[in-house]
């Protein structure tokens, strides 16, 4: 499995525990906690897992435990380097916009209405779009 599959991998993981401890905690104690902050903020993740290891509930303290090891440990997920941008996306950050098109000319005045009537081989058909209304 490439480093991409397992960082995706583990970010599910910690989801779904994230979830988990979500509900045991606002169950156990009425707190609420913000998930998508807890994925991004290492401090606010330290201080939820201190408080459910050192909760009476067992099943706090295995959550907390698999989330310390999914977000802290030797491999962890703020343990990493954030991984690098696609290809196309380093190419564009790093290129100029190409420069801008000079202004678009006035589109030439409509014919006038005594036009002559289209022949057979005239491109535009001046008596279907005279119909259209």
């Amino acid at each position: 499995m490439d480093d991409h599959q397992n960082r995706a991998a583990l970010e599910n993981q910690a989801f779904a525990l994230m979830g988990r401890l979500h509900v045991t905690l606002r169950r156990q104690t009425g707190r609420v906690t913000d998930i998508e902050y807890m994925r991004i903020d290492p401090a606010y993740c330290r201080y939820l897992l201190k408080m459910a290891a050192i909760s009476p509930n067992e099943d706090l303290q295995d959550i907390s435990a698999k989330l310390q090891e999914i977000f802290f440990g030797e491999d962890g997920l703020f343990v990493r380097s954030e991984p690098r941008q696609p290809l196309l996306t380093r190419l564009t950050e790093h290129h100029e916009p190409p420069p801008a098109a000079p202004p678009a000319q006035p589109a030439p005045a409509a014919p006038a209405a005594s036009s002559p009537p289209a022949g057979p081989d005239d491109p535009v058909d001046r008596g279907y779009i005279g119909r259209l209304r």
